[in-house]
Formats: C-alpha cells, sequence, structure tokens
C-alpha cells in the first residue's frame, strides 16, 4: 500500500497547491526558454520544494510540454523515470561530505543522455559541510552549459553567502487551512472516504500549513475508520478537543488551583502530551487575542463557537491574554530538559492563573510608584555597611500584619511569591542569601560580597520589593553584605595577637 502522501505527490505544475507565485515563474522561464543555472528551493517541510524540483528538472527536458509541464508521454519524459542518470538527486543529510560533492564536480561535465539538461538536486543542502561549500562554489557558479543546480533546504539561514549569492531564491509558503481542508476533501471523495466537516478541519488544522504532514495524518485517520468524525480524529491524534481546552483555560481565568490541578490529570491520563496541552493553551489565549482585538481574522471554529468564544474574550485584557501566550509559548525548552515536564505545565499554569486575576495597570502603578521612591531615596539598597554607635533616630514603626512577622516565615512567603509570579530564572540568585533578619522595619538579606552585586541588580532587587508590597508585612528591602556582620573586636583581638606572635611593637 503506498503512503497518501507518494500516491498524490502532484506530477505537474498544476497540481501543486498555493505556490503560485513560484510555479508561474518556472513555467513562464521553460515557455520563454530563459531557464538559469541555478536555483534555491526553502521553505517549511513538506510545502513542495523537492515535488517542484522534480517536476522541474522533467519540465526542462520534455520535447512537448504543455503549459510548462512535462506531458509524461514523450520519449524523454519516459526515459527520465524514477532511476535516470540525467536526473541526480542527492540527500545532504546523510551524504554532506567533500568526496560526494568532489564526485558532482567530476561527473557535471559529461553530457546528459537523454535530455537537454543533466539535473542535480541536493535535498537539505544546509547540512552540507564548509569543505564541501567551498568545493562546490566554483561549479555553481559557472557550469557547463548542459546542467542545472536545485537546491533545497528548510534552514536558509545556514547557507553561506556565497551560495546564496549564485543562486536563483524562491521561497515557499505555509498552506492555509481552507486550501488544505479543500484539498483533503478531494483526496477523501478520491478514496471513497466520508468525513465529516469537522474532523475535515481538524485535519487540515493539525498539518499547520504542511500539505505532507496532512496527508500523513489523513492516512492514519483513513486506516482508523471509512466514515470519520470529529471524535474519531481527536483519538488519532492523541488530542482532547477544544472543550477540555476551554474548562481548563476558565479555570486558569479564576485561579481555581483545584480545578487547573484536575483539569490537567484528567488531560495527561487521557493520553494528551503536556507539550500539546501548552501548545493549545497559547493557541485558545491566541485565538480569543484576536477575536477581541481584529475581530476574529484567521481564528477558525463554528459560527456558535465563535460567538461563545468572542463573549468569553470580553472578560479579559489583551495584556492579560499577551502575558498568558508569553508563559505558555515559553515553557517548551523547559519542558525539553525536565525531569517533570507534568509539573512543569502546572506551575506555569498556576503562575497564569494568579496572572489572570491581578490587575495589571494597577500592579504598573504600583511598581512605578515604588521605583520612583528608590530613585528619590525613601527606599535604600544598603551597599556595604559599617559598624557605627547606635543612633538616635527613632525607629520607624513596622505595620502590623496578620501573618507572621519572623524573618524566616517572611522569607518563605516571598520566595513563595516570586516562583508563581516572577521570572523564574532570578531564583537561584535568592539561594545565595545567607542569612534574612527582620530588623527596625526593614528585611535585612546578608549576602556574600561576591554576590552582592548579583542581589542588588534591578531585576531581583525590583522583584523582591514587588514581593514585600504584595506580602503586606510593612517592610522595606535591605541588602547587606556579610563582611558588615564581622565581630570587629574579636577581630581586632586577634590582629594585636599576630602581632605580638611577629614581635612586632604597636606605638600608640
Amino acid at each position: 500500500m503506498v503512503a497518501l502522501y507518494r500516491k498524490y505527490r502532484p506530477t505537474t505544475f498544476e497540481e501543486v497547491i498555493a505556490q503560485e507565485h513560484i510555479t508561474r515563474t518556472l513555467i513562464n522561464q521553460i515557455n520563454t526558454n530563459r531557464v538559469t543555472h541555478a536555483y534555491l528551493f526553502t521553505g517549511s517541510r513538506g510545502t513542495g520544494k523537492t515535488t517542484c524540483a522534480r517536476i522541474f528538472a522533467r519540465a526542462v527536458n520534455c520535447t512537448n510540454n504543455k503549459n510548462g509541464s512535462p506531458c509524461g508521454e514523450c520519449a524523454v519524459c519516459k526515459a527520465l523515470g524514477a532511476n535516470s542518470i540525467d536526473i541526480i538527486e542527492l540527500d545532504a543529510a546523510s551524504n554532506n561530505g567533500v568526496d560526494q560533492v568532489r564526485e558532482i564536480v567530476e561527473n557535471v561535465q559529461y553530457p546528459p543522455v537523454s535530455g537537454k539538461y543533466k539535473v542535480y538536486i541536493i535535498d537539505e543542502v544546509h547540512m552540507l559541510t564548509t569543505s564541501a561549500f567551498n568545493a562546490l562554489l566554483k561549479t555553481l557558479e559557472e557550469p557547463p552549459a548542459h546542467s542545472i543546480f536545485i537546491l533545497a533546504t528548510t534552514e536558509v539561514h545556514k547557507l553561506p553567502a556565497t551560495v546564496l549569492s549564485r543562486c536563483m531564491r524562491f521561497d515557499f509558503h505555509l498552506v492555509g487551512q481552507p486550501t488544505l481542508k479543500n484539498y483533503l476533501k478531494s483526496v477523501y471523495k478520491t478514496e471513497g472516504v466520508v468525513a465529516s466537516d469537522d474532523a475535515l478541519e481538524l485535519i487540515a488544522t493539525s498539518a499547520e500549513g504542511s500539505v505532507r504532514d496532512m496527508l500523513s495524518i489523513a492516512d492514519r485517520c483513513l486506516n482508523f475508520s471509512s466514515n470519520l468524525t470529529y471524535e474519531e480524529v481527536l483519538s488519532v491524534l492523541g488530542a482532547s478537543g477544544k472543550e477540555k481546552t476551554r474548562e481548563l483555560f476558565t479555570a486558569i481565568a479564576r485561579c481555581d488551583i483545584g480545578a487547573i490541578l484536575s483539569v490537567i490529570d484528567q488531560t495527561v491520563s487521557a493520553g494528551k502530551s503536556v507539550s500539546l496541552i501548552a501548545k493549545d493553551l497559547c493557541s485558545y489565549a491566541r485565538d480569543l487575542l484576536v477575536l477581541k482585538t481584529a475581530n476574529g481574522v484567521g481564528v477558525v471554529g463554528s459560527k456558535d463557537e465563535l460567538e461563545k468564544m468572542k463573549v468569553e474574550a470580553e472578560s479579559y485584557t489583551p495584556q492579560q491574554l499577551v502575558e498568558i501566550i508569553n508563559i505558555f509559548s515559553s515553557i517548551d525548552s523547559e519542558l525539553r530538559y525536565s525531569v517533570s515536564p507534568r509539573i512543569v505545565l502546572e506551575c506555569s499554569a498556576l503562575r497564569a492563573g494568579r496572572l489572570a486575576v491581578v490587575d495589571l495597570s494597577a500592579l504598573e502603578e504600583r511598581i512605578t510608584r515604588l521605583e520612583n521612591k528608590i530613585e528619590s531615596g525613601q527606599i535604600t539598597l544598603a551597599t556595604a555597611p559599617v559598624v557605627s554607635a547606635p543612633t538616635t533616630e527613632p525607629a520607624q514603626p513596622v505595620v502590623k500584619s496578620s501573618k507572621p512577622m519572623d524573618a524566616r516565615s517572611i522569607w518563605g512567603r516571598i520566595t513563595t511569591y516570586i516562583r508563581l509570579n516572577e521570572n523564574t530564572r532570578i531564583i537561584p540568585y535568592l539561594e545565595r542569601v545567607s542569612q534574612v533578619e527582620v530588623d527596625n522595619g526593614k528585611l535585612v538579606l546578608w549576602v556574600a560580597p561576591e554576590n552582592f552585586l548579583q542581589i542588588v541588580d534591578e531585576s531581583v532587587s525590583g522583584a523582591l520589593e514587588r514581593a514585600l508590597v504584595a506580602d503586606g508585612s510593612g517592610l522595606k528591602l535591605m541588602v547587606n553584605k556579610v563582611v558588615g556582620k564581622v565581630d570587629m573586636d574579636s577581630e581586632i583581638e586577634k590582629i594585636k595577637r599576630l602581632m605580638d606572635d611577629a614581635k612586632i611593637n604597636i606605638k600608640k
């Protein structure tokens, strides 16, 4: 049995979908006989780069092309089959050394056997080594008149500028969801498969613009059932559907910790991957943002569903939705290296929940007031305190709070607040605090001299200030170096003893 993406691989330019800006140019070049010597096809996977390269390789040699596409009937087209020696395909992912390129350079001098041109298609060309690129450069710039090079890559930024300047570049675009859906509908009709409109839409959306990915998913669904429903496609994809995503998003918006953990547990138990849950939450927040600010441009769904989401979007500010998108779009790297991806997702969801119930504009205003106080000197961050005589100034009153006011309890509440509401990258810096005290209306942090500048840095001290304000203890922040806690009298006695041992006299 042949896979759908191979069975329905286009053989003419007319069959290539959603790349008219490229196929039209290539057709005009063939019809006007203005073919160049080197092409670069770049774009995301499954958008038709290699397919167009193969069509073009046959079309430039066809003696009776039909509107720029190979006829498939002439002697040359029949000779240029899968094993033709005039169309050479090289997979640079597994043949990326200089020896393979030198072999091409040596063989390119020989004329084609069947057609007019000998075409070299190098797929994943960005995988070539530097020496391989250098060996190819001269031939790529001035190849024999009978040869054409087509380079295909998904990562064009990895190609040397010297290669880019020698090629005619074509950028393949991702295919839109409506186009994918219509194409899939025609494929399933040919295959005799019945699929609901929601099922087709879900498959097309899951492909994320890749025709090959869509046909691969469609192949799996076809083998699952010949009468596909939305629920069956969800089962094949291992997804939980938009209703479960909405339920989790609503729990996050209410900051309902129990509901958040419960829905995540149900979704993970159903077999949905943690990364896919985060991705769906990010997409859902994005859809709400578009519905709220851009009248739903590009949001996919039924009319009733879009109306429901539009009403829901009114409950959030654009800034809240943007922050939630940032949280769930940035945990991919954490999930990749975490020993417990589920805990990473749960903590991110709780952090997003706390964010959703906070009035961000009011919080920003409070932060601005704090920054102004720091600049004016009302709040000070001590550098290196010097032991001095007791001050005669009256002690500043401490704001009474119902929470425990001992240093350990306050520090525990502050670090918990920062873990849930601030950038978690500053946590390692807080672990360098050696001792915490409450003294005269201030929360005093003692740190080693080598860590002092890191703690008083704006990103760390700002987070600490915000945590103190949220805690409501009324304390101000002071950061001291550990050297300030040395018992000076004992140090002086120690120095005197050392001098006596060395028989050094101290003149008074």
